[in-house]
């Protein structure tokens, strides 16, 4: 899998939940996770982008699918708890189903 595309999707992912979380700072009722949403975020996007294809790296496709997994879940917690609609979690939520895919396909590659 080409690395580069990782690395982009990854650092799109980071840039999209730091917007998640400036729109969530914006609204009356502050979410209480918007911090811990930002951090796994950022996790995400940084291990996406420390991809380099080396061997001794093949951890970092784990590490960067469980932050996107605890992203999914904070966002979850915000639809759930009338911070953010269905409709408005979408769009990040299918880009980090989509980057779970390619970190998926990164993994048994590299098997």
């Amino acid at each position: 899998m080409n690395d580069s595309l990782v690395r982009k999707k990854g650092f799109q992912y980071a840039i999209r939940t730091a917007e998640l979380v400036r729109y969530l700072q914006e609204q009356e009722k502050q979410f209480p996770l918007s911090e811990k949403l930002l951090c796994s975020g950022f996790a995400a996007g940084k291990n996406c982008c420390n991809m380099t294809g080396e061997k001794d790296l093949r951890e970092i496709p784990y590490a960067a699918a469980e932050c996107i997994k605890e992203v999914n879940f904070i966002i979850e917690m915000a639809v759930h708890a009338g911070y953010l609609t269905e409709i408005q979690s979408a769009p990040i939520r299918e880009e980090g189903l989509a980057l779970l895919e390619l970190l998926q396909e990164t993994r048994r590659m590299e098997e």
